[in-house]
């Protein structure tokens, strides 16, 4: 993309705000701020408008680069917020607080593993670990029964701890 075409840019905006909005609202949660959501898609097309030499198109198509743009922002944000986080607990890796603060890969590998999951599953496993929202809180935000919220996190804890530790793993660290 040529810097001076402003009209390309325009297009590209059209045609993607809306999916990178929904990537961004899946990682970062219901519980965002449209503001903050918005600010991520601003910065994936300021970052790509200054640095368009940078997208590779023999390494895939220009949406999936503008999604993962998305994504990292998303999740860096999320870092960045960590102080909002409280500690996860009852979550089935032990002292996952300890080894963040030992290996500070360990958030990136929670949320690696999270994005695998289907909606509301990964929406009902962010507000229950990091916002540390009671199951009967999450089913009345999300308009499921408290069954279904218990069910779907027990099955998601099962399946981000199996992710996990796979990624650790294979990153070479220890299995907790």
């Amino acid at each position: 993309m040529i810097k001076s075409d402003e009209e390309e840019l325009e297009n590209l905006i059209r045609e993607y705000s809306k999916l990178l909005y929904v990537v961004a609202l899946s990682i970062l949660g219901r519980t965002a701020k449209k503001e903050d959501i918005d600010e991520i898609i601003s910065d994936v097309f300021l970052r790509y408008w200054r640095y368009s030499d940078r997208y590779d198109s023999e390494r895939g198509s220009l949406k999936n680069y503008l999604v993962l743009l998305t994504k990292s922002m998303s999740i860096n944000q999320l870092k960045k917020n960590r102080r909002v986080f409280l500690p996860l607990v009852e979550f089935p890796l032990e002292d996952l607080q300890e080894e963040a603060e030992r290996q500070t890969d360990i958030w990136n590998l929670f949320f690696e593993a999270l994005l695998l999951l289907d909606e509301p599953t990964r929406e009902i496993c962010l507000e229950r670990y990091f916002y540390e929202l009671k199951p009967k809180v999450i089913a009345n935000n999300l308009g499921l029964s408290v069954v279904e919220v218990k069910n779907r996190l027990y099955r998601g804890k099962k399946k981000i701890r199996k992710e996990m530790e796979y990624l650790m793993l294979e990153q070479g660290g220890t299995q907790t």
